[in-house]
């Protein structure tokens, strides 16, 4: 089952993004209260995915800047890969992009994540070459 997270579901969120070896910025966005007033703004969501058990077994954050979808951090337990889920997930981002009029949708995927890549390689996204992709950190823990 997907559904919406709520604050109850933080320390889980954590915990599977351990498991994946997403980078955490564990005194920055990552910080429990943090990701809790991240989680209630209003352009953005996190989505879970449910086992029978009714144990997170795979996540993925949602944003929106009003024109274009953003799928971020989409991570599955490696205990529960190779079964849909991340499929399932991205799905579901999409309709919830789509259920409020956003029909572009992205994603930063690191060039070493290969998993990542060929999902949204069989999903239909393009791979646009010569992107060059700048940040800005005003806290270096963020």
């Amino acid at each position: 089952m997907i559904r919406k997270a709520t604050k109850d579901d933080i320390p889980s969120l954590i915990s599977l993004w351990e498991k994946t070896d997403l980078p955490m910025k564990p005194n920055g966005r990552d910080k429990p209260e943090n990701l809790e007033k991240q989680m209630q703004q209003p352009h953005m969501w996190v989505l879970v995915a449910e086992d029978n058990s009714g144990e997170i077994v795979g996540a993925v954050i949602v944003t929106n800047d009003s024109r274009k979808g953003w799928i971020n951090r989409l991570a599955v337990n490696p205990q529960q890969r190779r079964k849909g889920i991340a499929k399932k997930l991205l799905i579901a981002s999409e309709k919830s992009l789509i259920e409020i009029g956003i029909t572009v949708f992205s994603a930063l995927i690191e060039s070493n994540n290969i998993a990542s890549t060929k999902l949204f390689d069989s999903t239909g996204y393009n791979h646009i070459e010569g992107i060059i992709y700048y940040a800005k950190k005003i806290h270096p823990y963020d």
